[in-house]
């Protein structure tokens, strides 16, 4: 579905029946056409895939909208005739978005339930602790968000992800948000608790605001508060008494909007950047018009995405009770994630076979590294020898209320 199509209509005269039924018979007869092969060699009631998301915890806010993606994708290629004629399934257990757990689902998914793959886990800190696991059980996980530089790189070749590293994003909306507010100086603030929000602050952001020529006020004593705190009045003032442009912010959506909150109760006007942590639909719910004006990289816009899966997927949240209902990039992460699966297990001759089982798992992560150029649903995405996705890549503002790519 996702492949671009090639026009099968015939043209011209037809083809006399005697020569048709010649040609059939040669290429019927030849090793290298071999129409049903793949049918033919699959085997079992299902194709199965495993789910480890953290479905409680601090990224429940992500990952519960992220199964309307593996609904409408599941469904749709099922409806299409599923994967080499077997239904797809997958298989999803709670992580409560811890790194232990996710550790321990991951092994239950890989040598309980015997799937072929996983897409997961969401975040830096569990991938951490759980790519050492499923690369040493020998089974490739793809991540739709764990965007720490260096995560799939470290544990080759079965851990990928499908988004690209913070670094290279950063530097996208670093560079607008510095044009666009005419950014000179900035202070740095971070989470020190989580790891992808741990090495934005301290590593990402200040380095890339350094490379683009911007003073770092606070250098060797960035501004720090601890995921989910509710009072953050002390940091806050502390900024009062500096000379700066904007804020370099390493944290996740909901520390933005506390932050950002106390920023306006205290007066304090500057904008705020940070990586794709921010980007959820909540930040500007939430935040309201004290989160106007802040940026994010991201690599998928509902505004560029197919109308057909947009409205698909917002009906569905609405149904869920989901405000904002539209999706986000890591929604369209899970729904490419699926296809590039059934993508390759249909052109590396996976069996699904229990005996071949890590064969099969060998032949799905050989298959990953080669995919090139495959027409996600909003760019063509490839993955390169990190483990990383190539992609597009936007920055993201938010302007009356909600995200927008700002062009």
């Amino acid at each position: 579905m996702r492949r671009w199509k090639v026009d099968r209509k015939a043209k011209g005269e037809k083809m006399p029946l005697c020569i048709l039924v010649s040609v059939l018979v040669v290429l019927l007869g030849c090793p290298f056409f071999s129409p049903g092969s793949a049918e033919a060699q699959v085997s079992g009631k299902e194709i199965l895939i495993g789910g480890p998301f953290g479905m409680t915890g601090i990224w429940r806010d992500w990952t519960l909208k992220n199964m309307i993606a593996v609904q409408i994708a599941t469904e749709e290629i099922n409806a299409a005739g599923g994967i080499m004629g077997l239904p797809v399934r997958m298989i999803t257990y709670d992580t409560a978005s811890k790194p232990p757990e996710a550790a321990r689902v991951m092994r239950k998914l890989a040598e309980d339930d015997k799937v072929l793959a996983m897409i997961g886990p969401w975040s830096s800190g569990e991938a951490e602790v759980a790519f050492p696991v499923i690369n040493k059980i020998g089974v490739v996980s793809i991540s739709q968000a764990s965007s720490k530089p260096g995560l799939a790189k470290n544990h080759r070749p079965y851990a990928y992800r499908n988004t690209v590293d913070e670094i290279k994003m950063a530097r996208v909306a670093i560079k607008t948000f510095m044009e666009k507010n005419k950014v000179k100086k900035v202070v740095v603030v971070h989470d020190i608790k989580e790891a992808v929000a741990l090495d934005l602050g301290t590593k990402v952001l200040p380095a890339v605001f350094k490379s683009l020529g911007a003073t770092i006020v606070n250098e060797g004593a960035y501004i720090t508060y601890t995921t989910s705190d509710f009072d953050v009045r002390p940091q806050v003032t502390k900024l009062k008494g500096m000379d700066f442009d904007g804020i370099a912010f390493g944290g996740l959506y909901f520390d933005a909007v506390t932050f950002l909150k106390e920023m306006r109760r205290q007066g304090l006007k500057q904008n705020l950047v940070g990586g794709s942590p921010l980007i959820n639909e909540y930040l500007p719910k939430k935040g309201g018009e004290d989160t106007e004006g802040t940026f994010a990289p991201c690599t998928f816009h509902y505004s560029i995405a197919p109308q057909k899966f947009v409205d698909e997927f917002i009906k569905r949240a609405k149904a869920k009770n989901f405000d904002p209902p539209e999706p986000i990039m890591y929604d369209a992460n899970v729904y490419d994630s699926i296809y590039f699966f059934k993508y390759v297990v249909e052109t590396m001759g996976v069996t699904n076979k229990p005996e071949d089982l890590a064969k099969d798992r060998e032949k799905i992560m050989k298959g990953f590294a080669t995919l090139k150029d495959f027409k996600g649903i909003v760019g063509p995405t490839s993955f390169n020898e990190e483990g990383d996705a190539d992609k597009p890549i936007f920055a993201a503002e938010i302007k009356g209320g909600k995200w927008f790519l700002n062009r």
